[in-house]
């Protein structure tokens, strides 16, 4: 479901990109970080721009994708410089690059983009190729490559551009130390990709629908998917704030028909789903955590385990 609102961008953005349309207000100037990672004229032998670079800042955004463009500003946007690119046979891809507020931004959508299929690539932060996308983050950028097919030439060209673009960002950048906070002893029951990092509820509603409402106060998480559970972890200021968003979510959870047994045990509360998927959240210090799986008897060994894991702000 992570993927819907991305291949709108892919789809739209490419077919702009292609006919040559530059999307950026006439009283936005460049800015000279996203344009200069972009390839110049030889360094992609055998391909040639289309049409000039379509640039958005902030809240421009909404201009080239008005139906997905509220995602990347939930996790910290700034700006994006897109360029098409095509050869002598017809052959095209779209280049994206995301200038994103930080790394744990760049990251965060970058794990909200990709799959769980793909072939990993030694270029930028865990590069990665899904059919004919490919993509990468690195500092706080995160870079996106597309293809209109998966013929061999067009993923030559594709993997050719992500490597230039590569070269041209300093820096690697941190993964945010949320993520340290899943258990190390389900690692291996971890799913391909199965780490994503939120920054608030629209990325939690593409991962699972507790409620369209922010009924958590989310403003950071971290989601592992395993083979047979999903584990949530939130975090909050301080333990006040938690208390309170974990009570909040309680009260919504209890009046939500989507949602049954909703019962007050020890420092949290368990709930079923419609589907007979069963819940344990509670709250430690400044976290929420969440188990959501058959196997209730694992439940509270996992969440013991994450509660020895705290982070440091």
């Amino acid at each position: 479901m992570r993927r819907v609102i991305f291949v709108f961008l892919v789809i739209f953005g490419m077919i702009l990109g292609t006919a040559g349309f530059s999307l950026a207000p006439k009283d936005a100037a460049i800015q000279t970080g996203v344009t200069s990672f972009l390839p110049q004229t030889g360094e992609l032998k055998g391909w040639e721009p289309v049409g000039t670079p379509q640039h958005m800042i902030g809240e421009d955004l909404f201009l080239l994708i008005n139906g997905g463009a509220e995602i990347y500003h939930e996790y910290g946007f700034k700006q994006v410089i897109a360029q098409g690119f095509k050869n002598k046979n017809g052959k095209s891809f779209n280049l994206e690059i995301y200038e994103m507020q930080n790394p744990a931004a760049a990251y965060g959508i970058y794990t909200f983009k990709t799959g769980a299929e793909g072939k990993p690539l030694d270029v930028g932060n865990e590069g990665l190729l899904e059919d004919y996308y490919l993509n990468f983050w690195k500092g706080n950028v995160c870079v996106t490559v597309i293809g209109f097919d998966s013929e061999k030439e067009t993923i030559e060209g594709i993997m050719k551009a992500a490597k230039v673009v590569d070269a041209k960002i300093n820096g690697t950048g941190q993964k945010p130390a949320l993520i340290h906070m899943l258990p190390e002893t389900y690692k291996n029951r971890l799913k391909p990709n199965g780490v994503t990092y939120i920054k608030g509820n629209l990325a939690l509603f593409n991962q699972y629908e507790f409620d369209t409402r922010n009924i958590f106060g989310l403003k950071q998480g971290v989601i592992g998917d395993y083979e047979d559970f999903k584990l949530f972890v939130f975090q909050y200021d301080d333990t006040i704030e938690c208390n309170k968003w974990l009570k909040n979510a309680m009260k919504l959870l209890k009046k939500n028909p989507r949602f049954k047994h909703v019962t007050t045990q020890d420092s949290g509360f368990t709930m079923m789903n419609e589907k007979g998927i069963f819940f344990y959240i509670e709250n430690y210090k400044r976290y929420i955590f969440i188990f959501q799986g058959k196997k209730k008897e694992e439940a509270k060994a996992i969440i013991r385990e994450i509660r020895g894991r705290e982070v440091e702000r």
